[in-house]
């Protein structure tokens, strides 16, 4: 029976996506494989289909390795595709049309971070005045001095941030930096000072902009 609901939903998901979609379960079915190449469509429907029967049951993916649904409601849902990499998807109206936003995250093991939008019919928004992802200097509080923002810098060659929903809505994306995991503890005690551990987004429109 379960079978039959998964191959039902599996035809809805193939339908064409016009205007607002239906939840973001729908999205996730219907995603062509740019974000979940390791999950077939099948795959995707079996998870929705435990975790709303009440299971979260491991699913085999295309590397032999195992993918969680861990959260699910309407507009959100966070899978866990592999054992380093999550996948955040929100889902929003604007206009006439759906938009997803989508964070996908590596722990190396200090998480890092991208985000990418898409419409309904997956065509992604490229645009770079849309949301700029921050840097270590996006962190930094009260005027560090400068052979101290240099030593950060070198520290930071390659920046780690992490991006999550929050919020009862998950309206907020907070963007953390991995500084306290990347450095020795005496070293980090250098810069806790002039650092604030994270930086809060919202959607307006389709920007997502900083909170001031």
């Amino acid at each position: 029976m379960r079978r039959f609901y998964s191959i039902i939903a599996l035809s809805l998901a193939l339908l064409p996506l016009t205007g607002v979609a239906r939840t973001i379960g729908d999205l996730f079915a219907s995603e062509p494989g740019n974000i979940f190449p390791l999950l077939t469509r099948t795959h995707r429907l079996d998870m929705v289909d435990y975790y709303n029967s009440g299971q979260m049951v491991a699913v085999p993916n295309n590397l032999t390795g195992d993918s969680r649904l861990l959260m699910l409601d309407s507009v959100y849902l966070k899978v866990q595709t592999s054992g380093s990499r999550e996948v955040e998807m929100r889902m929003r109206t604007v206009g006439k049309d759906t938009v997803i936003t989508v964070i996908e995250t590596v722990k190396t093991p200090v998480p890092d971070s991208r985000l990418t939008q898409w419409n309904s019919h997956w065509q992604r928004y490229t645009s770079d005045r849309l949301f700029a992802m921050p840097s270590i200097d996006d962190f930094v509080i009260g005027k560090m001095p400068r052979d101290l923002r240099a030593d950060l810098q070198d520290a930071m060659i390659f920046p780690l941030i992490g991006l999550t929903f929050k919020g009862e809505g998950h309206d907020i994306i907070e963007a953390s930096h991995g500084l306290e995991q990347f450095l020795v503890p005496s070293e980090y005690k250098r810069y806790a000072a002039y650092l604030k551990p994270s930086i809060n987004y919202r959607f307006n429109g389709l920007k997502i902009k900083r909170v001031k």
